[in-house]
C-alpha cells in the first residue's frame, strides 16, 4: 500500500475546488487534502505548518495561476524563500486554464514546479500525479 499523499489545492474558483474535493475521494484513500483560496493563505498554511511540525507538509501542491490577493507566481516567489529543508519534497503542478505559452514557459523557470496542468483536472491526472515519482 502507497502511503497517503497530502494534497494542498490553491484556487479561488469554488467550482474547480468541488471538482478536485470529488476526484480526490473518488480515487480512493490515496489522498489528505487541504484547500486554500490564494496564494496567501496557502503560504500562511505552510508557515504554520513549519512551525507546529504537528501538520505535515504537503507532498503535492496544485496551484493555480489566476487568484485575487497573491496569484500564483507570487506565491512562487514567497514559496522559494521557505526553508528548504522543509520544502525540497514538495511536488508543485501549475493548474490553470491558461493556454498561454508564457504561462507555460514561467513555469519552467521553477525547479520546484514538477508540470504544467491545463484545466479541467481528471481523475487519469491525479492517477499520474500520485504514482509520479
Amino acid at each position: 500500500m502507497t502511503k497517503q499523499k497530502n494534497i494542498l489545492v490553491v484556487d479561488d474558483d469554488p467550482v474547480f475546488k468541488l471538482i478536485a474535493r470529488k476526484l480526490f475521494e473518488r480515487s480512493g484513500d490515496m489522498f489528505n487534502v487541504a484547500f486554500a483560496e490564494n496564494g496567501l493563505d496557502a503560504l500562511q498554511q505552510l508557515k504554520k505548518r513549519i512551525e507546529s511540525n504537528d501538520v505535515p507538509m504537503p507532498d503535492i501542491i496544485l496551484l493555480d495561476i489566476e487568484m485575487p490577493i497573491l496569484n500564483g507566481w507570487g506565491f512562487m516567489d514567497e514559496f522559494i524563500k521557505l526553508p528548504e529543508t522543509k520544502t525540497k519534497g514538495i511536488d508543485v503542478y501549475t493548474v490553470s486554464s491558461s493556454i498561454a505559452q508564457e504561462d507555460k514557459n514561467k513555469t519552467a523557470s521553477y525547479p520546484q514546479i514538477k508540470a504544467y496542468i491545463t484545466k479541467p483536472l481528471t481523475l487519469d491526472i491525479i492517477k499520474q500525479i500520485a504514482e509520479a515519482p
